[in-house]
């Protein structure tokens, strides 16, 4: 998938350390769960998750290969909610819930995709990277040569037609939600097919990676030949309509989407190794393989040096990012070596693991992965291997920079300096968390910057106290009574009466963060960053509250101090500037450089990938020393799988093998 997604994080817990994300899983007894989401253009939605109960699964009987070294079968998927919608506008736009998504994902071609594991930016269904943006009248344009022989599961071709019917439908319906995210109203104008096989992208001014390479050339594209007549139902509601009337556009605008959304997509064709066949409401979906599929037997080879390598024999061959030789970390041939693919429905982790146990399905799919618990249980059954991956997302400590003391940059390194994030997440949390040191996750190893300063890192708790102290005093903090450490007690003697560099005292402030009933890991982290500033005097007090009163007192009201929350993120770290640039709609805190605006302007508008990466690696830089968020940890996604039963061509990536819905093209099943 794609689309550009940052999700703020809303963490619910069941039992012991259960973490839950959007959309999520939901544990047996969960009644309701409340999710904000953030899309490209601030789209904001409430996802209510209802708890279900499987009443069929789908069992099959292994037929072996003649080679014998697997086995074709459908391979089988655990996932937690059932599908809302099969129609890929409706996902992509109101009904953009992960559960769609992994079966209408596996549906959608798209020109460019991401490579296993590094996420290098390559051709899909291109042939080659799009020719340079250059200047051609009014527009700024780009040419995309397509792969020939590609065909629908229907037999029909995939050609530039179906691309510029794509962006063109979403751009004259002004669709929402995702689409604005692939093709931004903003940026692209149109798309045209040259010929059968090159599409040329009309951009209204010069777009940056994020709204070209990484956003309009990552897009969906749906067959014409399938969806042009309910596209043209749609395009009537807005017949006759002036556009200058806001109500009545606006209402046939509404009434045009619910066309669309709701056409009938039964028979629809699929672009992808598999496409849906059958769907049975609250008990599973399945998507046969598609024997049109092109990309079969495709042979994909990544190199030390950072080359990508990637061939159909016979038909294509594609090196990129260097020398395709030399030493190699990843070498594997795609299949699809499954018949077909079953999403089976759970009503909860501990039905499906014991699904998994008795050998009723193969792999389980869950956004944030399994609970401690049950990882653990599956351990010590014996057949099961763990693997554990890092998450693309944080939790953060986030100042609010109209409130004084923390707009001045010493008070906020002090608090850093305090926060021990190897004490939360090794000695409190027992490992179920990572400490994170910079805004973009380690596992997104292009755009990760490792040599972000690590304020704290390694630092005993007398050398965190000393240097809090330091920096106060150097801003012209002072105390009644200065904090000290008690090398006896091995303790602080605290802090009292704290005050301002203008000698008044030091307000008292709250720490806005989930409860320990929504999420014990942000609570529990909470409560010692309240105890640890109070011991030098800084008078802060945890208030352990509800997720949605957080996000209406900061995101909407602007009412507060601290806060503690999450975020999960898209690939290409745009979202610094998202969060950070002082006129951004995200920038909650109000945090106002104005040379970190020059930079992000200049990121957003680049064009260039490794002079992008220089630049995002400035921004982590910049923010790691200002300190707009301490970022505190993230929780790894934990997966378990049969090694006797299940071999994936990799285990190790970003967001865990789920993240690319079970690998379901390249994986083979031994029994």
């Amino acid at each position: 998938m794609s689309r550009k997604r940052l999700l703020l994080l809303a963490i619910l817990v069941i039992a012991a350390m259960v973490l839950a994300a959007c959309p999520k899983p939901t544990p047996e007894k969960v009644v309701e769960t409340v999710v904000v989401t953030k899309e490209v253009k601030q789209v904001v939605k409430e996802t209510v998750v209802v708890t279900k109960e499987v009443e069929k699964t789908v069992v099959v009987t292994p037929t072996p290969t003649p080679e014998g070294a697997y086995v074709e079968r459908p391979y089988r998927l655990a996932i937690f909610e059932d599908l809302t919608t099969t129609n890929p506008w409706s996902y992509y736009g109101p009904n953009s819930t992960v559960w769609n998504g992994y079966v209408i994902g596996l549906m959608l071609p798209s020109l460019y995709g991401y490579s296993d594991q590094r996420f290098d930016w390559i051709p899909s269904l291109a042939a080659d990277f799009p020719t340079p943006l250059e200047q051609e009248g009014d527009y700024w344009v780009s040419t995309v040569k397509m792969k020939e022989g590609v065909k629908w599961s229907d037999g029909e071709p995939i050609t530039a037609e179906d691309v510029a019917f794509t962006v063109n439908a979403a751009l004259q319906l002004k669709l929402t939600d995702n689409w604005e995210a692939a093709y931004d109203p903003e940026y692209v104008d149109h798309a045209e097919a040259v010929d059968t096989y090159t599409v040329k992208f009309y951009f209204k001014k010069k777009p940056g990676l994020a709204r070209w390479q990484f956003g309009a050339a990552m897009g969906p594209i749906l067959p014409k030949h399938f969806w042009a007549s309910a596209v043209e139902e749609a395009k009537k509601k807005l017949e006759g309509v002036d556009p200058n009337d806001e109500e009545a556009y606006k209402k046939a605008l509404e009434e045009a989407h619910k066309v669309l959304y709701t056409a009938p997509a039964d028979g629809q064709p699929t672009g992808g190794a598999f496409g849906l066949t059958k769907w049975e409401k609250g008990a599973f979906v399945q998507s046969d393989r598609n024997e049109n599929w092109a990309f079969k037997g495709q042979h994909v080879v990544e190199y030390k040096n950072g080359a990508y390598y990637e061939e159909v024999p016979g038909w294509y061959e594609f090196c990129a990012y260097g020398d395709c030789s030399g030493d190699v970390t990843l070498d594997y041939t795609v299949g699809p070596y499954v018949t077909s693919v079953l999403h089976n429905l759970y009503g909860s982790q501990d039905a499906a693991i014991l699904a998994l146990q008795k050998d009723e399905v193969d792999f389980m799919l869950n956004p944030l992965g399994l609970q401690v618990g049950l990882a653990q249980q599956l351990e010590q059954a014996g057949n099961f291997r763990v693997v554990r991956n890092p998450s693309n997302g944080f939790r953060y400590l986030g100042f609010n920079f109209e409130r004084h003391p923390q707009d001045v940059k010493e008070f906020r390194e002090a608090v850093a300096y305090l926060i021990d994030k190897e004490f939360i997440t090794q000695r409190l949390l027992q490992g179920a968390a990572l400490p994170v040191y910079t805004l973009v996750p380690e596992g997104n190893g292009y755009w990760f910057n490792p040599d972000v300063p690590k304020i704290g890192q390694g630092l005993s708790r007398e050398e965190r106290v000393n240097k809090a102290v330091e920096l106060l005093k150097s801003a012209g903090f002072t105390w009644d009574k200065e904090p000290k450490w008690d090398p006896d007690k091995k303790a602080v003697d605290p802090g009292e009466g704290l005050k301002l560099p203008d000698g008044s005292p030091m307000p008292e402030f709250e720490i806005l963060a989930p409860s320990a009933g929504y999420d014990p890991m942000r609570a529990t982290a909470a409560i010692w960053i309240e105890k640890w500033l109070n011991e030098v005097g800084i008078p802060a007090k945890a208030n352990l509250t509800g997720f949605n009163v957080i996000v209406q007192k900061v995101f909407v009201e602007g009412d507060f101090d601290m806060w503690i929350l999450g975020w999960g993120l898209s690939l290409y770290p745009d979202y610094l500037c998202d969060f950070f640039m002082s006129d951004s709609g995200y920038n909650v805190g109000h945090y106002n450089n104005p040379e970190f605006d020059k930079k992000c302007s200049a990121f957003l508008e680049e064009t260039d990938m490794e002079k992008a990466r220089e630049q995002a690696f400035e921004l982590q830089e910049i923010l790691s020393t200002e300190l707009p968020y301490v970022t505190l940890f993230t929780a790894p996604i934990l997966e378990a799988y049969n090694p006797e039963v299940v071999q994936f061509p990799y285990t190790e990536t970003l967001d865990g093998i789920q993240n690319w819905n079970g690998m379901p093209s390249a994986v083979k099943l031994m029994k």
